[in-house]
């Protein structure tokens, strides 16, 4: 995994006795993958989506979350109007099957039952 990720400092509560190789980056812990220098990566949705998008021979699976980690929309406070077409704008993405259209482009998967 790589040093200092989410899944590092999750993984490493959750399983404190197990072996864990870290890597400096991402691009770091893809290599190990891809070349087999390691049979499992933890990584997040955008990690693993960019492993698929190269197409290579070895492609990761999920096996398990080991935390959910949500994504924002970020903008300036006190922006009641904005904010409103935000909200408007994701559930009428959702509600079309636009959102997880682009899920599955984009990582690779579609959205989580949870979102």
């Amino acid at each position: 995994m790589t040093r200092g990720a989410l899944e590092e400092i999750a993984l490493s509560q959750m399983a404190p006795n197990a072996t864990i190789k870290r890597f400096e980056d991402n691009n770091a812990t893809i290599s190990a993958f891809l070349s087999g220098q390691v049979q499992l990566i933890a990584a997040g949705n955008i990690v693993a989506a960019a492993i698929l998008a190269k197409n290579p021979p070895r492609r990761p699976e999920a096996k398990f979350i080991i935390k959910d980690s949500p994504c924002y929309v970020g903008m300036n406070k006190n922006e009641p109007r904005l904010m409103a077409k935000v909200d408007d704008a994701i559930a009428q993405a959702k509600k079309d099957g636009t959102l997880n259209t682009m899920s599955k482009k984009w990582f690779g998967q579609p959205l989580p039952a949870s979102l």
